[in-house]
C-alpha cells in the first residue's frame, strides 16, 4: 500500500537521547559536505570555522554553516587563534582585533552552539603573555554576544603553553578537549576546575556519511545541546556590569589598548571608543581629537595627564557610555633626573586589612619638586603580586570590600613636576581577612557600619550572612521559610533587602540533600541556579550555589527573592523546565505501515523543551493503548487522546497503534500533541496525515 504523507510541522533540530551527542567539526579543508547525509548518520552538531588570525575568513563557513542548520544539525563557529603582541597593551589589540572579526564574521544567533575559540599555536608569547591574550580575547567575545565561549585545546599544549592555568575553568568558559583516540580524555587545569569537559574531539579522523574523506570526531557530555547554546536576550539597550579598563602603563610613546568591560542588554553589541585627557587626579576630562580607536600611544601633550576612555555600546535597542577609570598620570619616557620627581622614601599604607575598615595613603616623601600627586589603589595577589587597580580607588582613604578577601593591598603613587612624571609604589597590606560576623537573629536585622551581619530563620534551617559594604547601611535583611510547590520540603526561604546589593549575601542550609538542585523563584516559574566552583560570583552572574569544606550548601546571591531546593529528575526539577513554553516540534519523517493483525502504526519522533505532561489524539480515531508509545510505553484501554510524563527534555518516539479500518483511505487526519509543563505553560502541534 502507497502511503502520502501531507505534513504541516517543519523538520527542525532536537536532543539526541544517550549519554554522548556525536557531531563534527569543519573547514574549507573538508571540501563539499553532505550535511544531509551526516544528520542521517545521527549527527547532532557541527562546529564550523569562520575566521583565523587577523584577516583570514573561511570561504564555506556561511555554506556549511546554512546547510547543517536547515537540516537540523545544531551548529556553532570557531576562531583558529593567531596571538601577537608585545607588552600587554599590544597583546590586548591584537586579542580584542581578532575577537572583533570573529564575532562580525560568525553571526551567531540564539540557539547556536557557544562561540569557540582554536588554540593552537602561541604566536611565540609565553605562558602569562598568552593567558593573557586569551584572557583578552575571550573577554570581547563575551561583552559582544553575552555567552562565554568554549576554548579548544590539547592537552599538551595547555600544559606546556599555558603553564596548566585553570583560570577560564574558574571563570566558567566551557572545555572543548582534543584528545584522539583514548578511551577518556586526559583533562588538564584540575579536571578543568572540577567541571571536566563539555565537548571532546576524540579523533581527527572519523569515517562520517557525506564527507569525501575521514574527519574529526567530536562528542557532547550531556544529553541535551540546548543547556549550552546561545540565549536569547532582551530587546534592552546596553547597561555595563563591569566597566571599561585599559591595559599597558601609561608612558609617552608606549601604547595602552582598552578593555571593553561587561554589558548587559540586546545581542549583538559594537563597541566604539574615546580617549580623553584628564589631569593628573583623573578629573577635568576632555575628548582628544581622532582618539577613536581601541588603543591610543600617548604624546608628549599628554605627560603628566591621566588618561581616561569611554566605550560606547550600541545595538538595535540604543546606545550607551561607560568610562573607564584614570590611568596614573603619564609618565615622559627616560630616566629620573632634569628636576623629574623622585621618591626618597616611598608611600605607605596604615589601617587594618579587614573588610569594612578604611586603609589610608602617605605619599611619601619626593625629590624634584612636584606640585601634582595622583593616587591608585591596587587589588594584589595573596603575596602582593600580580596587582590590577581598583575601579575609582583614587581617593586618599579607601574602604576594604568584600571583594577584597584574601588579597592584599598596594597604593600607587604618581609625582608630577616640571620635569615630568615619575610613580612609586608601597608595600602591600597584609591579607585582607573577613569581619568577624556576629551571632545570627532570627527573621531580620539592620546593616550597621563596618560590621558583618546574619540572620537566620525560627529553627535555623538556613542562616544568611553578608560583609561589611555588601548591604547598605541602615538597610534591612530578612529571613522567612516557605512552603512553594513542587519543592522539597522544609526547602523554601525568602531573603529579603530593603536596599539593592552590593556585593553577595551568603545563606547555609544547615542541612541539604548531596544532589539537590537548586532554583530562585521568577514570577511563576523558578529559575535553576548554577553550580559555583569557589564562593565567588563572576560579573552578571546574580546568584549560584556552591559547598563549602564541610559539604553543607551555600546560596550566593546578589538579588533578594524566594529560593528552594527541588528533587533531581522529578517533576518540577527547574534545570529540566524551559525558560519559555514547552515548544513541541516533529524531528523525523512520520509512517504509517500495517500489522499481521490488522492495526496500522503511526509512527514519528518529537522533541519537546521541557518537562511535560504529553497528551496526543489522532482525529477522533481511537488508539489502541496497548502497543502505543507516547515517549513511554502506554497501557490501558483503547481511547480517543492518550497520556505520559516527559520528565527530560528532548527527543522521543511517537507510535500511535489503531485500527485499519478507523484510518479510511483518501481523508486526512489531523494527528494533534499537546504539552503542559510544570507551571501550566502549554504548548501544541499538528501534523496533518493522508492515507492513500
Amino acid at each position: 500500500m502507497t502511503l502520502l504523507l501531507v505534513l504541516a510541522a517543519a523538520l527542525v533540530w532536537a536532543g539526541t537521547a544517550g549519554a554522548q551527542l556525536k557531531g563534527t567539526d569543519v573547514s574549507h579543508y573538508n571540501g563539499t559536505v553532505d550535511w544531509l547525509r551526516v544528520s542521517n548518520a545521527g549527527y547532532s552538531f557541527a562546529f564550523v570555522k569562520a575566521t583565523e588570525g587577523l584577516t583570514i575568513t573561511d570561504p564555506t563557513y556561511p555554506i556549511n554553516r546554512d546547510g547543517a542548520a536547515t537540516i537540523g544539525i545544531r551548529t556553532g563557529a570557531y576562531h583558529f587563534a593567531r596571538p601577537g603582541g608585545t607588552g600587554d597593551a599590544a597583546i590586548v589589540a591584537n586579542a580584542v582585533a581578532q575577537a572583533d572579526r570573529y564575532v562580525d564574521v560568525a553571526g551567531l544567533r540564539p540557539g547556536d552552539l557557544p562561540p569557540a575559540l582554536d588554540l593552537e599555536t602561541t604566536g611565540g608569547l609565553a605562558p602569562a603573555a598568552l593567558t593573557e591574550w586569551t584572557q583578552a580575547w575571550l573577554d570581547e567575545v563575551t561583552a559582544r554576544t553575552g555567552t562565554k565561549a568554549v576554548v579548544y585545546f590539547s592537552p599538551n599544549f595547555w600544559k606546556r603553553s599555558l603553564a596548566d592555568t585553570a583560570t577560564f575553568a574558574q571563570q566558567g568558559y566551557l572545555l572543548w578537549i582534543a584528545h584522539w583516540k583514548v578511551s577518556a580524555p586526559a583533562v588538564p587545569a584540575g579536571n578543568w576546575a572540577g567541571a571536566g569537559w563539555t565537548f571532546w574531539q576524540w579523533t581527527n579522523c572519523e569515517t562520517i556519511p557525506g564527507f569525501l574523506r575521514c574527519v574529526d570526531g567530536d562528542r557532547f557530555s550531556g544529553t541535551s545541546l540546548a543547556s549550552v547554546a546561545v540565549p536569547s536576550f532582551p530587546a534592552a539597550a546596553p547597561s555595563a556590569t563591569a566597566t571599561p579598563t585599559v591595559a599597558g602603563a601609561a608612558q609617552v610613546g608606549k601604547l595602552v589598548a582598552a578593555k571593553a568591560g561587561a554589558w548587559n542588554g540586546g545581542r549583538p553589541i559594537s563597541f566604539a571608543y574615546q580617549w580623553q585627557s584628564c589631569d593628573a587626579a583623573g578629573g577635568g576630562c576632555v575628548a582628544i581629537p581622532g582618539a577613536t580607536a581601541e588603543s591610543y600611544t600617548p604624546s608628549a601633550a599628554d605627560a603628566g595627564h591621566a588618561l581616561v576612555v569611554s566605550v560606547t555600546a550600541q545595538n538595535a535597542s540604543g546606545a550607551t557610555t561607560a568610562f573607564s577609570a584614570p590611568t596614573l598620570a603619564v609618565a615622559t619616557g627616560g630616566v629620573a633626573g632634569a628636576g623629574a620627581p623622585a621618591a626618597t622614601a616611598p608611600p605607605a599604607i596604615a589601617g587594618t586589612a579587614q573588610v569594612g575598615q578604611a586603609l589610608s595613603a602617605s605619599v611619601g616623601t619626593w625629590s624634584g619638586s612636584p606640585t601634582i600627586f595622583a593616587l591608585q589603589w591596587r587589588r594584589c595577589d595573596a603575596a602582593g603580586a600580580n596587582c590590577a587597580a581598583i575601579s575609582g580607588a583614587t581617593a586618599p582613604t579607601y574602604t576594604l570590600s568584600p571583594g577584597d578577601v584574601g588579597a592584599t593591598i598596594s597604593l600607587l603613587v604618581t609625582a608630577t613636576g616640571k620635569g615630568g612624571s615619575r610613580s612609586a609604589g608601597s608595600a602591600p597590606t597584609a591579607v585582607v581577612a573577613a569581619a568577624p560576623v556576629p551571632p545570627a537573629v532570627v527573621g531580620s536585622a539592620v546593616a550597621q557600619a563596618g560590621a558583618a551581619g546574619a540572620v537566620t530563620t525560627s529553627g535555623g534551617a538556613v542562616t544568611a550572612t553578608w560583609q561589611p559594604g555588601a548591604v547598605p547601611v541602615g538597610a534591612t535583611v530578612s529571613l522567612a521559610t516557605r512552603s512553594p510547590k513542587l519543592t522539597l520540603p522544609g526547602t523554601g526561604f525568602a531573603l529579603g533587602v530593603s536596599a539593592p546589593l552590593a556585593w553577595p549575601v551568603d545563606v547555609r542550609y544547615a542541612a541539604a540533600p548531596a544532589d539537590a538542585v537548586a532554583g530562585l523563584a521568577s514570577g511563576r516559574t523558578w529559575q535553576a541556579l548554577p553550580q559555583l566552583t569557589a564562593a565567588a560570583l563572576a560579573a552578571g552572574q546574580s546568584a549560584g550555589v556552591y559547598r563549602d569544606a564541610t559539604g553543607a550548601l551555600h546560596v550566593l546571591t546578589r538579588v533578594a527573592g524566594t529560593f528552594a531546593l527541588f528533587a533531581p529528575g522529578k517533576w518540577g526539577d527547574p534545570s529540566r523546565v524551559a525558560a519559555g513554553r514547552p515548544l513541541l516540534k516533529r524531528v523525523a519523517p512520520l509512517r504509517i505501515r500495517g500489522r499481521a493483525d490488522g492495526s496500522l502504526l503511526v509512527t514519528t519522533r518529537i522533541s519537546v523543551a521541557s518537562q511535560a505532561h504529553l497528551y496526543a489524539s489522532l482525529g477522533g480515531v481511537p488508539i489502541v493503548q496497548q502497543g502505543s508509545r507516547l515517549g513511554w510505553w502506554l497501557h490501558g484501554r483503547t481511547a480517543k487522546t492518550v497520556q505520559a510524563l516527559q520528565r527530560t527534555p528532548g527527543g522521543f518516539p511517537l507510535r500511535l497503534r489503531v485500527s485499519a479500518r478507523r484510518l479510511r483511505p483518501g481523508t486526512t487526519y489531523h494527528l494533534r500533541l499537546a504539552a503542559v509543563d510544570p507551571y501550566g505553560r502549554k504548548a501544541s502541534l499538528t501534523i496533518k496525515v493522508r492515507r492513500r
